[in-house]
């Protein structure tokens, strides 16, 4: 069925004005009012002007988030440097000669990326473990996995699990037949298996002019663009900046006196994590502890394009900051200083109020370092600062359960030393280990070495560490590369009673020790400990003789005592002693005063000869 022409015209009078949109299903015309029509588009159009002013309004009071750190991670050889490049080119379409330091390029209306290559070293993992953000894990597909990239798991997963993705390059030295596909299948399934089920792995085959083929670093890039990032609960309780510029601004005539001297230095970075106040000590990884003598904020070098634009900056000088690998126009000179996104009263007040917030790009100035860090400084080995709260300012014992590695291949005995990374810091030690036992007064007992296959608490002096954080040992296997550097993993119980508990936990071996001389309650004992110290960490413990007399340590004997006891084979002489003989028999010997222990019988203790 239709409509008659004839019938138009009248139509056309009768609806004049108005407009229509369709016929349905009835053959019944459907009319609209034109007026109405246009009102709604107007109203409509109105209505997404508003809404991209509340959006642009909204962009602009909302800080500028801090860029991610994507860390490539991965053994020598494996091509991590050219997958850093390939990705630079597909957001910035800029060209990276070399890969040095940190490297800031925008990838999106509201997100920016800072690319960083994992060094290979040990020390250097550990501080990357620290503030990744995302981990892209390279694996050569034509050897397999490696020692460096399940040492990294075990460090993530001590200071924190970020977001992972693995990337198996070199599958263009595999025969493209039944094999590849096989490879690709089983590391992915052991990548997975490492890390968690629905883990991504991509895929980079061949190479074109030096560089990843454009439609697998597109894939990668993409996924990259959109995924959600996890923030990690220490990264957030804590400031800390990724240098990505390192500037000597010690005065030429002190260095030119004493080119040993002490260092002033300059860094440049984001800041990361919580506010970062004023007054607040840093610690840089590698040097130590240093207070902050000057803290600025200074211009985004690397904005985002909204920002850029309303600045009068044009986008092409803002996608891409790298100054250690040579790329970025905006060196800051020592007064350089920038003021934003207020004016400077409110700034001044906002930063002693508040300090510096997240996403600022500081200057910070650190005085009196050590020459060698400035001497032996390596682009290549990103510098970490890291903020410190008063309470981990302070050194002592912690209490924390370690287990040892079942990687590892020897126990780890008491008193060896070991390197301890927990939070910023990572130092030199040595550990005290003990058991829980029932039959034991206190509860512990002290053992030689760390269990085979279970656990055990740990007692060691540095500096304070916040209970329930992570922290992983090493130990130095004497330039064995081969090995598996990573010996123990554990967690911090308790700040508190560490000290105490390092003093009253026993020995589980016996400690055998000759009388020296006996008093009416109390014994010299010769030859149980090798210093006062030991002693001091054994005080109040239990002892007891062959024949059953108990007691307790109770301190370090005087060396006036010792000395003045007659010793077996010295010959009675009324001459003078010599004072340089009886000296050096002291040193040789040390004493430790036994008191003895009152049975509950009643009866009286004899003496021990």
């Amino acid at each position: 069925m239709g409509i008659d022409s004839s019938s138009f015209s009248s139509i056309s009078n009768r609806y004049e004005g108005r407009f229509v949109r369709h016929w349905d299903y009835n053959n019944s015309l459907i009319i609209y009012d034109r007026k109405s029509d246009d009102n709604r588009n107007a109203q409509s159009q109105a209505a997404t002007t508003d809404q991209k002013e509340v959006q642009l309004q909204h962009d602009l009071d909302e800080e500028e988030p801090v860029p991610y750190v994507v860390l490539v991670q991965g053994p020598p050889k494996v091509g991590k440097s050219m997958l850093i490049k390939s990705l630079a080119k597909f957001f910035t379409m800029h060209h990276l000669d070399n890969v040095r330091g940190p490297i800031t390029v925008v990838s999106g209306k509201h997100r920016r990326l800072q690319f960083v290559e994992c060094p290979n070293d040990v020390n250097g993992m550990i501080d990357a473990a620290k503030y990744a953000d995302l981990v892209l894990f390279c694996i050569d597909a034509s050897y397999g996995f490696e020692m460096e990239t399940f040492e990294f798991f075990n460090l993530l997963q001590v200071h924190g699990f970020p977001n992972v993705i693995g990337v198996l390059t070199n599958l263009d030295k595999i025969k493209p037949d039944g094999s590849l596909k096989e490879t690709k299948q089983r590391l992915s399934r052991q990548f997975r298996n490492e890390i968690y089920g629905g883990a991504e792995v991509f895929y980079l085959s061949n190479l074109d002019k030096g560089m990843y083929m454009d439609d697998e670093i597109h894939k990668l890039g993409a996924f990259i663009s959109v995924m959600k990032f996890n923030p990690l609960s220490w990264q957030t309780a804590h400031p800390y900046v990724l240098v990505d510029h390192f500037e000597d601004v010690t005065s030429p005539e002190r260095v030119h006196i004493d080119n040993k001297c002490d260092r002033n230095i300059v860094m440049y970075g984001y800041l990361r994590g919580s506010n970062f106040r004023r007054g607040t000590q840093v610690h840089i990884a590698g040097a130590g502890d240093f207070p902050v003598y000057g803290i600025k904020s200074l211009a985004d070098p690397c904005s985002l394009p909204i920002a850029a634009k309303i600045k009068g900056v044009s986008d092409k000088e803002r996608l891409f900051y790298a100054p250690m690998s040579g790329l970025g126009d905006l060196l800051y000179d020592k007064d350089a200083e920038y003021l934003d996104e207020l004016n400077d009263i409110d700034e001044v007040t906002q930063s002693e109020i508040a300090g510096f917030r997240a996403g600022t790009y500081l200057k910070l100035e650190v005085r009196d370092v050590p020459f060698e860090m400035t001497k032996n400084i390596d682009p290549n080995h990103p510098i970490l600062v890291g903020g410190i709260s008063l309470e981990e300012e302070n050194i002592g014992y912690m209490k924390a359960r370690l287990k040892r590695h079942s990687w590892h291949r020897k126990l780890l005995k008491t008193r060896d030393p070991i390197i301890v990374s927990a939070g910023w810091k990572r130092y030199q030690t040595r550990s005290t280990y003990a058991q829980e036992q029932e039959d034991c007064g206190n509860g512990l007992h002290r053992i030689d070495s760390t269990p085979e296959h279970a656990d055990c608490l740990a007692m060691f002096w540095g500096p304070l560490a916040p209970p329930d954080t992570g922290f992983v040992a090493i130990q130095n296997l004497a330039g064995n590369k081969a090995a598996f550097r990573i010996s123990a993993i554990g967690v911090i119980l308790d700040v508190t009673q560490a000290a105490e508990i390092v003093t009253k936990i026993m020995k589980k071996r016996k400690q055998i020790g000759s009388p020296l001389k006996t008093f009416k309650k109390t014994a010299l004992i010769k030859d149980m400990f090798t210093s006062d110290l030991e002693i001091d960490w054994f005080e109040g413990a239990a002892i007891q003789t062959v024949r059953g007399v108990r007691g307790n340590i109770k301190k370090a004997a005087r060396k006036k005592l010792v000395s003045e006891l007659p010793r077996k084979g010295d010959v009675c002489s009324k001459t003078k002693d010599d004072p340089a003989r009886r000296q050096q028999t002291v040193e040789q010997r040390r004493g430790v005063v036994f008191a003895e222990k009152k049975k509950t019988t009643g009866n009286r203790i004899c003496k021990e000869d």
